[in-house]
C-alpha cells in the first residue's frame, strides 16, 4: 500500500499500473525464495517441520501467485480515491 500511495496523485489505474511494475516481481521473487527455503525442509521427514513447511509454503505462494497480482489491485481500484481515505488532506 506504501508504494501505491506514491502514486495517488495520479488517477486510480495508472497509479495501480505504475505501482505493480516497481514493485511486483521484487515481492514475488522474495516470496518464491522464501518458499524454497522452505520446500528444502519437506525431505526432513519431521512431522511438525513438514507442517510447517507445507502451511508456509502455501500460504507464501498464495499471496505471491493470487493475492499480490490479482485482488490488491482489484480492491484498490474498486474503492478509487477512497483508498486513501485516512490520509486525504482536507
Amino acid at each position: 500500500m506504501d508504494r501505491f500511495s506514491e502514486f495517488k496523485e495520479m488517477d486510480v489505474k495508472e497509479g495501480i499500473f505504475l505501482a505493480m511494475k516497481n514493485m511486483g516481481t521484487v515481492i514475488i521473487n522474495a516470496a518464491v525464495i522464501l518458499a524454497g527455503t522452505f520446500a528444502a525442509i519437506l525431505p526432513s521427514g519431521m512431522l511438525s517441520m513438514l507442517q510447517i513447511a507445507t502451511v508456509v509454503l502455501t500460504g507464501l505462494l498464495f499471496y505471491a501467485l493470487i493475492i499480490l497480482p490479482f485482488f490488491v489491485p482489484i480492491i484498490i481500484n474498486t474503492l478509487g480515491k477512497a483508498n486513501w481515505w485516512p490520509f486525504i488532506q482536507n
